[in-house]
């Protein structure tokens, strides 16, 4: 089964099933062996759904990717590197080429007569890389060249001719594809450029010393010399090869003192770039925090938007750029709000997983009592223990934020009721008998899995403990 014949619902969630299965060695390993095959022309596999799915599995586990052969397209791409992102959500942004972009780009190479040039180019370099011979770069720099010319005759087409555009912007995945198309063209007459960018900043970079702020600063002096409309697209890639990137806030305000006042134009690119993301993570946190809570994914967000904010802001103090702060604490004000809202719904789903119904006039209890007739389901139980894991570290993520007491009180709540209700169980199994006890203990242990990130070990074990004697009690 090709790329061309997409997989039946089924078997793609059966293959989607194995790969998510495979530890990191082994995802690794199929991700190079599948590339190799792709690249010899193999056909009967879905060579992009497995080498796209194991591309997201290598990155979510911060896994090594494999030594990768040299072949043409990814020669072709490794000079934009820096501004390929892993999917697209929204608008087209400024140096962000989504990676789904990549492979109908090639084609466009690979079958477009307007590329012609491109593809002979293409041709030539894989027989050299296969031949190992002394010519490699003259052809990809041939490669360069021709794909320049072929991607601005498509888009010289296209301007005059609604149809062919339509028809292009269909192949290329819509709208932002073809948007990546024009940036790509932008950015091919500059790549000898970007390539010497990528030579003299191997990733990853820390923070900038003096001797490397200037050699930056040559690099991209000499690329707007000979290409301007790519030379901002210069400190915009040495955004992406930075360890941290708010460190690139160093090179902004080394260039935004020059007396040329398009250097000092162009370097604004980084603190816009910088912000773009600073503020859009703000943007989303507000989203998410309107819709159903992932307690997981929300307190590895705002943690992420804490450092990259309090990293904004050091750059900012040193140089004491208080527009550039309040810019900042404008972010953070958003973050903290979401972050208070993310603690309302963790607090909910806690709740959630502790069913009570009104005591009877002989209960124990005098209002409610856990009503063990109705369990939470597994999933409940796994969204209250996330939710409890985010609420235990809340109140250090928002003094990260630079907000303490934005979630003041909710986790003391949370715990307070936790270890209410699960002694309220303790009274249910001391009562209950037959399998009405043997119920209110599975509850039990489903209290205390959810309430264990929330309390002391020695109050959990103590619980545990207070359970399995009221279990054996008359």
């Amino acid at each position: 089964m090709s790329d061309k014949s997409p997989l039946k619902p089924e078997k793609r969630a059966r293959l989607l099933e194995f790969l998510g299965g495979l530890p990191s060695g082994a995802a690794a390993k199929l991700f190079a062996a599948i590339e190799r095959d792709r690249a010899s022309g193999g056909a009967g596999l879905p060579h992009d759904l497995i080498i796209e799915t194991l591309r997201k599995q290598l990155i979510a586990r911060d896994a090594p990717f494999p030594s990768r052969p040299k072949t043409a397209q990814r020669l072709f791409f490794t000079p934009f590197e820096d501004f390929f992102i892993a999917f697209r959500a929204g608008k087209k942004r400024r140096a962000r080429i989504a990676r789904a972009s990549i492979g109908p780009l090639w084609r466009l190479i690979q079958e477009d007569p307007a590329c012609a040039g491109a593809q002979r180019a293409a041709a030539q370099l894989s027989a050299a890389i296969r031949e190992g011979s002394a010519n490699v770069r003259a052809f990809e720099d041939q490669m360069f060249a021709a794909a320049e010319e072929g991607f601005d005759r498509l888009l010289t087409h296209a301007e005059d001719d609604a149809a062919f555009r339509d028809d292009l912007a269909d192949r290329l995945g819509g709208e932002a594809g073809l948007e990546d198309l024009a940036e790509m063209r932008l950015l091919l007459s500059g790549v000898e450029h970007l390539r010497a960018m990528q030579s003299a900043f191997p990733r990853p970079i820390g923070a900038l010393s003096e001797e490397e702020l200037f050699e930056a600063r040559r690099i991209y002096a000499r690329a707007r010399a000979d290409a301007p409309d790519a030379a901002p697209y210069l400190l915009l890639a040495l955004i992406g090869r930075m360890e941290t990137p708010w460190r690139a806030l160093a090179l902004y305000y080394h260039l935004a003192g020059a007396e040329d006042d398009a250097v000092s134009k162009d370097a604004g690119v980084i603190l816009e770039a910088l912000f773009d993301d600073l503020e859009g993570a703000a943007r989303l946190l507000e989203r998410d925090a309107a819709g159903d809570l992932d307690a997981e994914d929300a307190a590895r967000r705002v943690s992420h938007f804490a450092d990259f904010a309090e990293g904004l802001a050091g750059e900012a103090r040193r140089v004491h750029d208080n527009v550039v702060l309040n810019r900042i604490e404008a972010c953070r004000d958003i973050a903290a709000e979401s972050l208070a809202r993310f603690a309302e719904q963790a607090l909910a789903a806690l709740r959630r997983a502790m069913p009570v119904r009104h005591a009877g006039g002989s209960s124990k209890l005098s209002a409610l009592r856990p009503d063990y007739s109705r369990p939470p389901g597994p999933g409940a139980t796994a969204a209250a223990r996330e939710a409890a894991m985010f609420l235990a570290e809340a109140d250090d993520i928002a003094r990260r934020l630079g907000r303490p007491g934005a979630v003041d009180g909710v986790y003391d709540l949370a715990a307070q009721e936790a270890r209410r209700y699960a002694g309220d169980v303790v009274v249910e199994i001391r009562a209950a008998e037959g399998e009405d006890r043997a119920a209110a203990r599975r509850l039990m242990e489903q209290a205390l899995e959810f309430a264990a990130p929330l309390l002391p070990a020695d109050e959990t074990a103590l619980l545990r403990e207070r359970a399995l004697a009221a279990a054996h009690s008359a």
